[in-house]
C-alpha cells in the first residue's frame, strides 16, 4: 500500500509540474526580482556589478547581472546602534519635516559610487568615505572628511561628496585617497551629477543647482528651478515637467540616463524623451529609487527588493 501510495503522489506531481507555467521566461519588462537588505537605496552600476546600500542595514548588496543573484553582502557599519545613538532621541520619523532629508540621517550607507577599480562607501555612523575591494569587500581606505556624507559620485580623478546636513561639497582624490577641497554651499547640497570637468549639484533648500567647475573646484553658476522665460542662457532650465511622484520618504528621489531617455521612480517607473520634454512611457511598478546599466533598470522598492526591468520590453496589455 504504501508503494502503491507513493505512486500516486509522484504522478501527481508531474502533473502538477507540467501543468503549472514556467517562470524562466518574463513577458512583462520585469525581468528579476532579487532580495536585498532593509530600505535599499539607490543603486551604483560599476566594475560589473549592481551595488546595492541597505541603508538600514549598514551593509551592501553585490548583484551579479549575469545571474541577477546577490553573491555577497559586505558589512559597513552597525545601523542599529547608528540609530540608537543619533537618530533615536528625536523619535519617530515623523519627527522630522517631510520637505527636508533629515530623515535620511541615520542611512549607513546612504551612498555608493565606483572609481579606479574600487567602491566607494559612505560611513556615516564616523562621517568617513570608504575605499573597498570589489572583490573580497576589503577596507582598502578609510577617509575622514569632517562632515556628514549625504550622496557621492565618482570618476577616475574624484570622488565628489555632498553634505546636506553641513553645507558643504568634498572633493576627494581618488589616487592618493586625500581630501583635496571643501566647497561652502549653504541650502542643503544633496544630490549630484558628474560630466567631465563639471559636477552639477542640487541644493535642496534653495530650489537650485550649483554648477561646479572641476578644474578650479569654483561654483561657477548657480540656476534657479524653475526659470523664467527671460532667463535663457547657457545654463538654464529649457522645461519643468509633471510627474506622477510621491511624498513619501524619498519623495521623487532618483533619475536614470538609458539611451532612449531619462527615467524616474515614483508611483510607477516613467520615462522622458529628452528631445519632446514629455512623459512617453509608464511601467506599472511603484519604486523608492532606481539607476541603469547593463541594458536594465535596476529599482528598488519597499519591500526589500531589487528589480531588473528591460525599459525597451513590451509592456503587457
Amino acid at each position: 500500500m504504501a508503494i502503491r501510495t507513493r505512486g500516486w503522489v509522484v504522478a501527481a506531481l508531474v502533473l502538477l509540474a507540467a501543468c503549472t507555467p514556467s517562470q524562466s521566461t518574463p513577458t512583462g519588462p520585469v525581468l528579476a526580482s532579487i532580495a536585498v537588505g532593509s530600505r535599499a537605496g539607490t543603486p551604483a552600476i560599476g566594475l560589473g556589478v549592481v551595488w546595492i546600500p541597505n541603508t538600514a542595514d549598514g551593509t551592501v548588496s553585490k548583484i551579479d547581472p549575469a545571474t541577477n543573484r546577490t553573491v555577497a553582502t559586505l558589512r559597513v557599519g552597525d545601523a542599529g546602534a547608528f540609530y540608537q545613538r543619533v537618530c533615536r532621541p528625536y523619535g519617530s520619523i515623523h519627527s522630522f519635516m517631510v520637505t527636508t532629508f533629515h530623515v535620511r540621517r541615520c542611512d549607513l550607507p546612504s551612498s555608493l559610487a565606483t572609481a579606479n577599480g574600487l567602491l566607494w562607501v559612505t560611513k556615516n555612523d564616523s562621517n568617513d568615505i570608504l575605499a573597498l575591494d570589489p572583490k573580497d569587500g576589503r577596507q582598502v581606505a578609510s577617509i575622514p572628511i569632517g562632515v556628514t556624507p549625504f550622496e557621492i559620485k565618482a570618476n577616475d580623478q574624484a570622488l565628489w561628496v555632498t553634505s546636506y546636513d553641513d553645507n558643504v561639497v568634498v572633493r576627494i582624490d581618488v589616487r592618493s585617497r586625500t581630501v583635496v577641497q571643501t566647497i561652502p554651499q549653504l541650502g542643503g547640497p544633496s544630490g549630484l551629477a558628474v560630466d567631465g570637468d563639471t559636477v552639477w549639484v542640487a541644493i535642496s533648500r534653495t530650489a537650485t543647482v550649483a554648477r561646479i567647475d572641476a578644474r578650479s573646484n569654483q561654483v561657477v553658476a548657480t540656476i534657479r528651478i524653475p526659470c523664467s522665460q527671460t532667463c535663457w542662457s547657457t545654463n538654464t532650465v529649457t522645461a519643468t515637467l509633471d510627474v506622477n511622484t510621491f511624498n513619501g520618504r524619498s519623495g521623487q528621489d532618483a533619475l536614470a540616463v538609458a539611451p532612449s531617455g531619462i527615467w524616474l521612480g515614483g508611483v510607477s517607473v516613467e520615462e522622458i524623451d529628452p528631445v519632446s520634454n514629455q512623459v512617453v512611457k509608464r511601467i506599472d511598478q511603484s519604486s523608492d529609487t532606481l539607476g541603469y546599466g547593463y541594458g536594465s533598470l535596476w529599482v528598488t522598492d519597499t519591500l526589500g527588493r531589487v528589480l531588473r526591468i528591460d525599459p525597451e520590453r513590451p509592456i503587457a496589455r
